[in-house]
């Protein structure tokens, strides 16, 4: 999002557009709820503008609004085709909204007039890859795969989808209202296409990306990422954002079903309490030791809180996406956020 913010900045370089200046400092401030008033104010004089189309879809998109967002970047784009920005983010967006076929015209019409972009041109080789492969379609899954071998592992992975998505749902009392869309990989293509850490065994970014390498050897392993990524789908189901990382793979590696007593026991001999607020934004950054720590430490906290709220941690949840602050949101549901975080401590002694 700082890259699209920076390219807003560009274009107003050499301008004296005040409240375009304006709207980029709101939306790296993380303010896209003043940004998008500066930026609506400012259409309204300047409605053939691109670069305040372009911020307005930036902040709509912040605030979880894609469809709103796309009506923005379209616009820009017709003003002005060349805006590649723009380009850029309106073909993520389609993307994740599951029309691959239009985000992959979206970006072969912006590489034509940025032939030397190379992420660009790599982002669009992987969704013309994810495009080409096969497809089993079974109830809400669609499995993408390649290949005979990984037709019959399609075929395991759709049970254990299936399984795992009743027994997931009925725990949180809710259950997807959109497909969910499953892709496997060689582990060259998924280490390409996502830049996961060596210890990821999968990831979920509204899609499962799975690499298969080894799966047939080690299918208990296979089912578990599998079941893990599903759980990732299930929670942005009910909030696609304002979840903190820590309670999202908690909350992931619960449903597995994890062994939290061994879970809790690993995370004792560590000896470490990490902030939650250091979980906040991700596990990327931390090496194999580090990363398990952490996801002990989240599949404790989430297991606390699932004792505690039982099935209102789907309201948690819905409270989080409105937008709510962690602490706010718990006391909302009854639980409060200092008796959670002593209930944590008491645990780790």
């Amino acid at each position: 999002m700082l890259a699209l913010c920076l390219a807003l900045a560009g274009s107003a370089e050499g301008q004296s557009v005040t409240p375009l200046e304006s709207g980029v400092l709101a939306l790296q401030a993380g303010d896209s709820e003043k940004a998008a008033t500066i930026f609506a104010d400012a259409l309204r004089q300047n409605p053939r503008d691109p670069s305040l189309h372009m911020g307005s879809g930036v902040a709509a998109h912040m605030r979880g609004r894609d469809d709103e967002a796309r009506t923005f970047l379209k616009r820009a784009l017709e003003l002005e085709p060349r805006y590649t920005a723009a380009s850029s983010l309106l073909g993520e967006i389609v993307y994740d909204q599951g029309d691959v076929d239009l985000a992959i015209q979206i970006y072969e019409q912006a590489l034509k007039y940025a032939r030397t972009n190379l992420t660009m041109a790599s982002r669009l080789k992987a969704w013309r890859d994810d495009a080409a492969k096969e497809r089993r379609v079974d109830g809400p899954f669609s499995i993408a795969f390649d290949g005979p071998a990984e037709a019959r592992l399609a075929t395991h992975a759709s049970a254990v989808l299936d399984a795992a998505y009743w027994r997931i749902g009925k725990a949180l009392g809710t259950y997807p209202s959109q497909p969910v869309e499953v892709i496997f990989y060689t582990l060259k293509q998924f280490r390409d296409i996502t830049g996961a850490p060596e210890w990821a065994g999968g990831l979920f970014d509204t899609r499962i990306r799975i690499p298969v390498q080894g799966a047939l050897a080690a299918p208990q392993s296979f089912d578990r990422v599998l079941t893990h990524e599903l759980a990732h789908a299930m929670i942005a189901g009910i909030a696609s954002r304002g979840v903190p990382a820590w309670l999202h793979e908690g909350l992931a590696t619960y449903f597995e079903p994890a062994d939290v007593p061994r879970a809790e026991q690993r995370w004792k001999a560590s000896r470490t309490l990490i902030p939650l607020n250091a979980l906040q934004d991700g596990f990327g950054r931390f090496d194999g030791r580090e990363a398990r720590i952490a996801y002990d430490e989240s599949v404790v906290a989430a297991s606390v809180l699932i004792e505690h709220l039982g099935p209102n941690v789907v309201l948690l949840l819905q409270d989080l996406d409105r937008g709510n602050e962690f602490s706010l949101a718990l006391t909302r549901v009854g639980f409060k956020y200092a008796d959670f975080e002593g209930e944590l401590k008491r645990r780790l002694k």
